[in-house]
């Protein structure tokens, strides 16, 4: 669907295969997309031939059902980012309830299971729901990290690296890597994991299962998708290349990628986001691009985890979430001049968001140093700018 007006936004692509070794595809993906929105599912089926086709397809066929009136619909644009989790998370349990009970009614099928990564990503913002040891990457051409994994292993041996018994080294080659202990179709209760990330000009996301990463490291995957222009191209290049490596597994993966000139018909709506005055309207209007109280939505539901774009902060780019004053200190004139001054830098900077952050946090940070150091020069009659001999 192309928006009359607007260039081509999100651009999307798939591949699965059965791999080397393997003689059925227990793998099963799903990929709904415009412009504006998709809907990416890899589901990684388990328990024997059958038992793990049938799972995955299971899962993947019951949570369309139950999205089927999301993608694309008018109403979903006024959807803040927790009421789209909330949704993404009944459709996994949707989908591990199909599960439970079709093994209960064919004992042929008890002990099969399947992980489930979705993805869905709107305007420039992506809502992960993850169960499993499928996984959820995104590839930035515009900045370091070139890749973050966005999603955590549910297996045994992601528990024993996380709690510092095993390296990453050590875990890749270890005998029970591909055991475990959260899958759907294990129990009647299941615990989702929910992201979500904002995603900038020329990043893709990247979605696959466990036959991909089998064979292909991050940086690999960030290599390869970074070469293609075209999602589709990307897809079949990470595959092709699992394959070409011994294709123990079946393979999946899907690569989402944001175009640039997109990004910038999002402006406005970016300085309305980041303006303390407008903040108020947005909660009335149901405006969440980008979400303007995510912190709030975390205290609410702990399994809703945000992930940023950015790379950690250094000294020399501090935390905006730190040095920022509070709103409720700032009076009517300086959210006005804040609003002019948003306007200026995001309307006419070449990278607009990024560069209007990072500009606005060094500006605050210089200010609060040339602060502390009156202070000091004050307290201690000397000037601290002058290192000692």
């Amino acid at each position: 669907m192309q928006v009359p007006g607007r260039k081509r936004g999100l651009r999307s692509g798939s591949r699965t295969s059965v791999g080397q070794v393997r003689e059925n595809n227990e793998d099963n993906i799903h990929l709904e997309s415009s412009d504006d929105y998709v809907l990416a599912i890899v589901a990684d089926g388990m328990g024997g031939a059958v038992a793990g086709e049938e799972a995955s397809r299971l899962a993947v066929e019951a949570i369309r059902e139950k999205l089927a009136n999301l993608v694309g619909d008018e109403n979903d644009a006024k959807l803040k980012t927790e009421q789209i989790a909330s949704k993404l998370r009944a459709a996994i349990r949707s989908g591990n309830d199909t599960i439970v009970q079709r093994a209960a009614n064919a004992p042929e099928l008890r002990g099969m299971g399947t992980t489930v990564t979705m993805a869905y990503v709107r305007y420039t913002q992506a809502v992960i729901a993850h169960v499993g040891d499928s996984r959820a990457y995104v590839v930035s051409m515009n900045s370091l990290p070139r890749v973050r994994q966005v999603t955590d292993d549910h297996s045994f041996v992601e528990a024993l690296v996380s709690a510092g018994h095993l390296t990453h080294e050590e875990a890749e080659a270890h005998p029970m890597r591909n055991v475990l202990y959260r899958a759907l179709g294990q129990t009647e209760e299941l615990d989702v994991d929910i992201y979500h990330t904002r995603l900038r000009p020329g990043d893709r996301l990247i979605l696959c299962s466990d036959g991909l990463t089998r064979h292909v490291k991050p940086n690999e995957i960030a290599e390869n998708v970074l070469a293609e222009d075209d999602p589709q191209s990307a897809s079949d290049r990470l595959v092709e290349l699992a394959n070409s490596r011994g294709g123990e597994d079946n393979i999946s993966a899907i690569v989402v990628m944001v175009d640039g000139d997109y990004f910038m018909d999002e402006t406005p709506m970016l300085v309305k986001a980041f303006n303390p005055l407008l903040l108020q309207e947005m909660e009335a209007d149901g405006d969440t691009l980008p979400m303007a109280k995510s912190e709030v939505a975390e205290d609410k539901d702990p399994t809703l985890k945000k992930v940023n774009s950015e790379q950690a902060p250094s000294p020399e780019r501090p935390d905006e979430a730190e040095t920022l004053p509070n709103r409720d200190q700032l009076d009517k004139r300086a959210r006005l001049l804040q609003l002019q001054w948003l306007v200026d830098e995001v309307l006419l900077a070449p990278d607009p968001l990024d560069k209007a952050i990072t500009d606005r946090a060094r500006l605050v940070a210089d200010s609060l140093d040339a602060s502390r150091r009156g202070k000091n020069d004050d307290e201690e009659g000397n000037d601290s700018r002058i290192p000692e001999q």
